[in-house]
């Protein structure tokens, strides 16, 4: 199959055609392009472009962005410092962002001194982040009101263009929205989803070819997207799952495969594809892989290699205009404009290759290939598209009569009813060409009868109903369209039927409308329907009260674990003389406490953790007023997850129990509590710590103490208790809270 067949003429709709992918090509090269431009500083941030370089050549004074020279760092790699200077007079209110644009090969963040982020997880040596675009958010600790110290580490190796662009400092949130996202969009997650559509319309077309032999184009094709979706994961990924010089192998393989393909798809869509000349392309792309993987990914082993390419390209556009004048044919003249957007972009990328072009720009080549891989694979699966929807015209055509002559004896064998109905022009009343038998006995209705009038019909049609048939039988037949109802009828046994009607329109030669419909029998559909709701309504009956239970046996296990323990042991301790008369206000105190605890808690559907603390302070403060030790509280939850009400009841028994203990044991003075949730590790820290006489050793651990670690376990967190001289500090630490209370709520 020629892929130039099926066209439409040349004058009516070519130009056209050739606008609109001339106009999507653009696009491609444009949002490239304007990758560049969408760096536009957030109105709160610190441009930084001035460093001290420190590398293997010394230190010295560098502007940004900066290229490094070959004597700064080894030929096999080695890393150098940008150290730069940010005074801030005093601390901004928010959350600072650092934005980078480029940091090749790859590079890690440090804060006065402190690491904070690199480009992406590992070892710097194993990372490949020349193409990633980074917003870092240092932990808001690491800076300082004065002159902070930015520093950043760059990994540089031979193979590529080494250095680091401007480094901007802000706000958070207005550097993600204004120099980020975009960049991050068109670098990364554009460039991502042309992989996949490159990957699945190089396996469909080789599918294809696998069919259509003959048609060396849809090889050629299938290979060079495949490929070209390979090259792309060079600037998609910077942690490759092998080593980094397979990985660099890998990439640059693939271009070296990529580009004689398309050359292959261009002369194959030309017709002047010769053997000699698929000799020498697929032995390229075959040897090329080979001889780059023996010079070690040598950079000037693969500018070579591109050089013959570039030059073909010229050569091959000169006469391809030639050759689409003398055809008219506009898939050739497109291919011309794709050839040429894409020998453009060419020519920049081969600068930006050696060396002599923006170090903060982007290649414009994956843009420019991807549009042209894109634009001639639909183009060819439209060719084929097009000639298979001839192909089943054809076949359709010839079935058509077969089917006409078999579609009464096949309606007869059915088990749903089928009929022919007409409405002709000028008749209000339509008439039945033809019902067939099940039509009949799900109806009870006579043929004869009701292939005279259609009367019969409408009146076994429920007296609800009848109004619903009419009003839809009339806007369908003003508007020649297809209708569907669902009925019911009066069997002539007595019984009432639910029966669902569809029927598709046909407009006659006269201007009659045919309905051509079936009749389904939906009635024991509508008894199961009414049995599964009834059952529905029955088990979710047995859910309520069985939730009723289990909440209620919930609170009954509560009171009994806590304060209804608490009486039996106290009462315990009474009858063997073991409390004093006035020991006994403690005691009821510790267990109103309790009390206090689970109604506060269980009583409330929708209290936070904040509120109930809040509560908790205020029981406390009343009860240390007096000789009680002096209260230091600090709770900072912001950001923190509704956590369940169990989970809650447990923390405060812990933290009633540390505080406890301080009070009855400790004899502390002061006691200090803090409550942290730490947003971006999702972790919640609770603290109460005392400057009492601490822990009695060798005493062994006493109830209180396994209470506390058994609570802790309880709710997923880590229980601490750590000697301070003086005093001891309860810590409690709870990890992964905002999962716990998503899966809580699910």
């Amino acid at each position: 199959m020629d892929v130039s067949q099926a066209l439409v003429p040349w004058p009516s709709h070519a130009l056209r055609r050739l606008a609109g992918c001339m106009a999507w090509l653009l696009i491609f090269l444009g949002g490239a392009t304007f990758s560049h431009a969408v760096g536009a500083t957030a109105p709160h941030t610190w441009v930084i472009d001035k460093a001290e370089l420190s590398s293997l050549a010394g230190r010295r004074e560098v502007t940004l962005p900066h290229i490094l020279e070959p004597q700064d760092y080894l030929p096999a790699g080695s890393r150098v410092r940008y150290r730069m200077t940010l005074p801030l007079s005093q601390l901004p209110p928010t959350q600072l962002g650092v934005f980078v644009n480029k940091m090749s090969l790859s590079g890690a963040l440090y804060i006065n001194g402190q690491f904070s982020h690199s480009c992406d997880q590992g070892q710097l040596e194993e990372l490949r982040c020349l193409h990633k675009v980074n917003l870092f958010a240092p932990p808001p600790g690491l800076w300082y009101a004065g002159d902070n110290i930015i520093e950043v580490e760059i990994y540089a190796t031979e193979r590529q263009m080494n250095g680091l662009s401007k480094v901007q400092v802000g706000d958070l949130v207005e550097l993600h929205d204004g120099a980020f996202w975009m960049s991050q969009w068109l670098k990364s997650e554009f460039l991502s989803g042309l992989a996949w559509v490159s990957a699945v319309l190089g396996f469909l077309s080789l599918a294809v070819s696998l069919v259509l032999r003959k048609e060396s184009a849809y090889l050629w094709f299938g290979i060079a997207a495949i490929a070209h979706a390979l090259s792309l994961l060079n600037l998609t990924v910077s942690n490759p799952v092998v080593s980094v010089d397979v990985f660099t192998w890998m990439v640059f393989s693939s271009r070296l495969v990529a580009t004689p393909m398309g050359l292959l798809t261009m002369l194959s869509l030309f017709d002047k594809l010769r053997r000699w000349m698929v000799l020498v392309l697929v032995g390229f792309a075959v040897v090329g892989p080979m001889l780059l993987g023996l010079s070690g990914n040598h950079r000037p082993v693969m500018i070579a290699f591109f050089l013959p390419f570039f030059l073909a390209a010229m050569v091959l556009l000169v006469v391809s205009v030639r050759w689409a004048i003398q055809s008219r044919n506009p898939i050739k003249l497109i291919t011309i404009g794709m050839a040429l957007i894409l020998v453009l972009s060419g020519m920049v990328d081969w600068l930006r290759l050696t060396g002599r072009a923006d170090f903060e720009g982007g290649f414009l080549f994956p843009y420019t290939y991807s549009a042209m891989l894109m634009t001639m694979g639909t183009l060819l699966f439209r060719n084929l598209a097009t000639a298979l929807k001839q192909s089943r015209i054809d076949r359709e055509l010839l079935e058509m009569r077969a089917a006409e002559r078999m579609a009464y004896e096949v309606t007869e064998n059915i088990p749903v009813g089928t009929y022919t109905l007409v409405y002709r022009p000028g008749v209000k009343r339509g008439k039945f060409l033809f019902v067939s038998q099940r039509f009949l006995e799900l109806t009870g209705l006579d043929r004869q009868s009701i292939l005279a009038d259609p009367q019969p019909l409408l009146d076994i049609l429920h007296v609800d109903d009848w109004a619903a048939w009419r009003q839809l039988i009339t806007r369908s037949v003003d508007q020649r369209d297809t209708f569907s109802m669902e009925f019911r009828i009066s069997h002539f046994s007595g019984e009432m039927r639910w029966v669902s009607t569809e029927a598709v329109a046909r407009t006659l030669p006269d201007g009659a409308v045919l309905y051509e419909g079936v009749l389904i029998d939906q009635t024991a559909m509508v008894y199961a329907k009414r049995e599964a709701e009834s059952a529905r309504a029955t088990l979710l009956k047995q859910q309520l009260e069985q939730s009723r239970l289990q909440e209620r046996e919930q609170l009954m296990r509560d009171m009994h674990d806590g304060f209804g323990s608490q009486l039996a042991g106290v009462r315990m301790l009474a009858e063997k003389g073991r409390i004093r008369p006035e020991e006994f206000p403690q005691f009821l105190h510790e267990i109103t406490a309790d009390l206090h605890l689970v109604v506060d808690t269980l009583g409330q559907l929708h209290i936070t953790l904040d509120e109930a603390l809040i509560d908790l302070r205020h029981r406390l403060e009343r009860r240390f007023s007096g000789n009680g030790p002096r209260l230091h509280w600090d709770s900072q939850l912001a950001g923190l997850p509704a956590l369940p009400q169990r989970q809650i009841l447990q923390t405060l028994r812990l933290i009633q129990e540390a505080f406890n203990n301080a009070f009855k044991h400790a004899r502390a003075q002061n006691v200090w509590f803090s409550a942290h949730y730490d947003a971006p590790t999702d972790v919640l820290t609770v603290s109460v710590r005392d400057d009492g006489h601490g822990l009695q050793l060798p005493k062994v651990r006493g109830r209180g103490l396994n209470n506390m670690q058994y609570r802790a376990r309880e709710i997923g967190g880590k229980f601490q208790l750590i000697e301070r001289h003086p005093g001891v500090e309860v810590i409690l630490q709870v990890p992964h809270v905002w999962m716990a209370a998503q899966t809580d709520s699910t």
